[in-house]
């Protein structure tokens, strides 16, 4: 709690993620209602220029003038253990993947092995100067945030990461980042086998599963990754005036931008961007005739591609990112008689290259599906599904149908879902499966339940939520609701 204030304090992590600065502006006089203090955290100034005109945020601490600080001070790197590389993995993981050469790789001063301790001495700065009962952000993707929730972890406070639910016009707020929600909806699932549930969320449950061949999470119905033509992505007034932002802030903050560590120049960023969708849009048809349609009678295990680079694959599945190898890796270890389908993803076709299609389709027990073959059909017809971080996996969870996931994802504690952390547990996996027996319908219902009350009626987009007074206010009165019921806990 901030010593010029009784109202307890919330600190926003910012960055250059579209929309984010504008939504977290927007949503702070709907917090103020519920009695608290907001300041911000900023990566840069990168999303001032963007998204406000270059008008910084008042209350708000920016990552880049604490490097400038730290630097012109002649401050060394720490020779500590603390950290690993581990943090900045999800962050080059989008540089390596969209071919952009990082911003710190070169003659400055400031170089990656600095980033987390000086992100570390940030965060700490921060929290012990305010005290805020909880950061608040989306679930940790990026070094800026998994060092901040770090920090939260040492100080004991929570980490609230927002995101819209798998289960339409619903949103969600984990205490933990997103990083152990698997846990949290574990004891959820505990206290609904107890009987501790509403029956308002039985409802929900119980309509989710009569009808999820018709149900479609808001935040795929608003990405707009699988256009695939470029006239109207890119040639349109937004895109050009996104543009010559991004020039402005190349000029008139140049120092800014040459520490800003995660995005550095937003034209580099651009250009890459539009020379991913030209090679997309160049390959697609020679994409298309790798695309087969199951066969009747067929058994086979359904693996969905992911979108890359993908936050929640890098952050909770960092081993299993490189999915040809994920696909090997299955494949030759399934019995002969099962095969495997391969459903690409609707937002990510032909984003691979020719090579990578070529390859999976060359393997004599993988079937590639196209992207507009229905999912759930699939699911119902299959022995099962094996995925890393996909919402394919929770829907067959629903749907009753035995998952094998590889990483920390959130609908592990479903009773028909095994984790497994390397593939050499494959084995063991394939074994459980063949001797699998069907869950009962209530236990799935119990389960579907238990996520339903994890969540709260309300949408949450950083675009799509702005100027939307109900959007922002169920956002607001979330945050408000998760952090009185911790304190409550905390408090026991």
């Amino acid at each position: 709690m901030n010593d010029n204030t009784l109202k307890p304090t919330l600190v926003c992590l910012i960055n250059a993620a579209a929309y984010s600065r504008a939504y977290f502006e927007q949503l702070t006089p709907y917090l103020e209602l519920h009695g608290y203090e907001v300041h911000y955290a900023l990566d840069s100034h990168l999303p001032d220029v963007l998204y406000a005109g270059g008008k910084t945020l008042s209350n708000a601490r920016y990552f880049t003038d604490y490097m400038q600080e730290n630097t012109a001070k002649g401050r060394k790197t720490r020779s500590t253990n603390r950290y690993t590389w581990m943090p900045l993995f999800s962050d080059f993981d989008r540089f390596l993947t969209m071919d952009i050469r990082p911003p710190l790789i070169g003659g400055e001063p400031l170089q990656y092995a600095d980033i987390p301790d000086l992100l570390d001495d940030f965060f700490t700065d921060i929290t012990s100067k305010l005290r805020p009962v909880a950061f608040l952000y989306e679930p940790v993707s990026n070094s800026f945030a998994s060092i901040a929730y770090e920090v939260s972890k040492r100080f004991g406070i929570p980490f609230c990461s927002l995101s819209p639910s798998r289960l339409p016009g619903r949103i969600e707020l984990s205490l933990t980042g997103g990083q152990e929600v698997h846990l949290e909806l574990a004891s959820l699932l505990t206290k609904v086998q107890k009987g501790i549930v509403s029956e308002e969320s039985l409802a929900v449950a119980s309509d989710y599963i009569a009808s999820i061949d018709s149900k479609t999470p808001d935040y795929m119905r608003t990405n707009g990754l699988d256009r695939i033509g470029l006239a109207r992505k890119y040639f349109n007034v937004g895109k050009v005036t996104h543009f010559l932002r991004g020039i402005k802030y190349r000029i008139q903050y140049a120092k800014d931008c040459s520490i800003s560590y995660q995005y550095g120049n937003p034209i580099k960023i651009s250009l890459a961007l539009f020379k991913r969708s030209l090679w997309r849009r160049l390959r697609i048809r020679r994409v298309l005739p790798c695309y087969t349609q199951p066969v009747k009678e067929e058994k086979y295990l359904l693996y969905p591609l992911h979108f890359h680079p993908e936050a929640s694959t890098s952050i909770l599945a960092p081993d299993f990112i490189e999915e040809l190898a994920v696909i090997k890796s299955i494949a030759f270890r399934l019995p002969t008689t099962h095969k495997l389908y391969v459903k690409e993803h609707p937002s990510a076709v032909a984003l691979q290259s020719i090579g990578f299609y070529k390859q999976i389709t060359a393997m004599p027990n993988v079937r590639l599906i196209g992207p507009n073959y229905p999912t759930k059909t699939l699911i119902r017809h299959s022995e099962g599904v094996i995925c890393v971080t996909s919402t394919v996996g929770f829907e067959a969870a629903v749907l009753n149908k035995p998952v094998i996931i590889l990483g920390n994802v959130f609908y592990a504690y479903f009773p028909n879902v095994k984790r497994i952390s390397d593939y050499s547990q494959l084995a063991l996996a394939f074994q459980w499966l063949e001797n699998y027996r069907i869950v009962s319908e209530a236990d799935i219902l119990n389960a579907t339940a238990a996520y339903v009350e994890f969540g709260f009626p309300g949408k949450f987009d950083f675009k799509v939520s702005l100027n939307d007074p109900k959007a922002l206010t169920s956002v607001a009165d979330l945050v408000a609701l998760r952090l009185k019921q911790n304190f409550k806990i905390s408090n026991v």
